[in-house]
């Protein structure tokens, strides 16, 4: 693997993005082999600036899922065995878990994208920031302007695929505001 012979301790206290400190799209993630691709195991790869600047060193994570790092990047690691693939920012501070949705972090629609922070599923916008709480147990994607939650509810899982039941749906606004 990539990481270093000795692991690392992680605070895995949640925060908030970094602000940006370089312009949009500058950090880049480069692998140190000749074959492979940053997201498969075994191939090393770092962050680095415009300028060429190390950010985040070879080794640091064991997988990288961006190809773009702006305000936060996806990563995987062995030290977030339990979280799976989560989102970090600048500081290498985890900000929250990747809603996984066809094998990997949900999409943006409509401006916003599902998260999830101990097993509760909320809203972030594309800069990284959490905009709607992580406090529902199922959330579908915002569709006009509204998605669809439910505090409690079933995820039923058919293998590959998986669905959500509850008795108790309701919808909220980009606000998370509760809505009819």
């Amino acid at each position: 693997m990539a990481c270093s012979p000795q692991p690392k301790e992680v605070d895995l206290k949640m925060t908030e993005p970094a602000a940006p400190a370089f312009e949009y799209a500058d950090i880049l993630p480069v692998k140190d082999t000749l074959f492979g691709t940053p997201d498969e195991y075994g191939n090393s790869f770092a962050f680095l600036n415009k300028k060429g600047d190390t950010i985040i060193q070879t080794g640091e994570f064991d997988i990288c899922f961006s190809t773009i790092f702006t305000t936060f990047a996806y990563v995987a690691d062995e030290r977030f065995k339990d979280l799976g693939m989560v989102a970090i920012n600048r500081n290498k501070e985890v900000i929250f878990e990747a809603y996984i949705f066809d094998n990997g972090p949900d999409y943006i629609v409509e401006g916003l994208f599902r998260i999830k922070r101990n097993g509760k599923i909320g809203f972030a916008d594309p800069s990284g920031k959490v905009v709607i709480p992580a406090i529902y147990s199922c959330a579908d994607p915002f569709e006009n302007g509204k998605a669809r939650v439910a505090l409690n509810c079933d995820v039923i899982s058919d293998g590959e695929h998986s669905s959500s039941k509850s008795d108790e749906w309701f919808y909220i606004d980009k606000q998370g505001r509760k809505i009819r």
